[in-house]
């Protein structure tokens, strides 16, 4: 019996033991030791959601399934997916990226670096009560000049970020978890990686 239920909390363990990777892409990190505030600038122009590919052809098919479900609902769907990432994924990026270190991000266009965080690919997840996923999603952060924002200095891939288990009947709050889960691991990596 015993036995058993060390295999079955072994097992457990494993199924959470995928964690995410932050890893420096490309770039020289140790030119920017002590930098300490950067301005923070999202780009969903390289986003692709769960299989349907391009965020353009998941937003087609998120509205037409709307509009089948429920005539006329289809502009309500892609207002609401659009204003979620400025209502919940934006800020619990930087809430999260604040509580895991020291680095000041947010709105400081005077700052002498950007941070521009680029979502590249995202599963929603699911909640349908008897099964379930949690978010996941793989992002690009690149550090520019903030004169120079085309020209990454620095470029930081995250993989696997998820809502750990947090599987919200509302698709923003399952993917805004994702989103704090990349903050977190992209914090403690920048932390780490510019101190003085």
């Amino acid at each position: 019996m015993k036995c058993r239920i060390f295999s079955f909390l072994l097992l457990l363990l494993a199924s959470f033991a995928k964690a995410q990777d932050v890893k420096l892409a490309s770039g020289k990190i140790e030119g920017l030791k002590g930098v300490d505030t950067f301005h923070i600038v999202f780009d969903y122009t390289k986003l692709s959601v769960g299989d349907a590919g391009r965020e353009a052809n998941y937003i087609r098919l998120k509205r037409a399934e709307a509009e089948k479900r429920a005539p006329g609902s289809a502009y309500a769907w892609e207002e609401k997916w659009t204003n979620d990432k400025a209502k919940h994924y934006e800020p619990k990026f930087v809430e999260q990226f604040k509580k895991a270190s020291d680095i000041q991000l947010g709105d400081f266009p005077d700052a002498r670096y950007q941070l521009i965080f680029k979502p590249m690919l995202l599963e929603p997840g699911y909640n349908i009560g008897i099964k379930n996923k949690p978010a996941k999603l793989d992002a690009e952060a690149w550090i520019v000049e903030s004169s120079n924002p085309k020209k990454a200095i620095v470029k930081i891939r995250i993989e696997d970020a998820s809502a750990k288990g947090k599987y919200d009947e509302d698709p923003a709050l399952r993917i805004a978890d994702a989103y704090g889960d990349a903050a977190r691991g992209l914090s403690r990596f920048l932390g780490t990686a510019l101190k003085k």
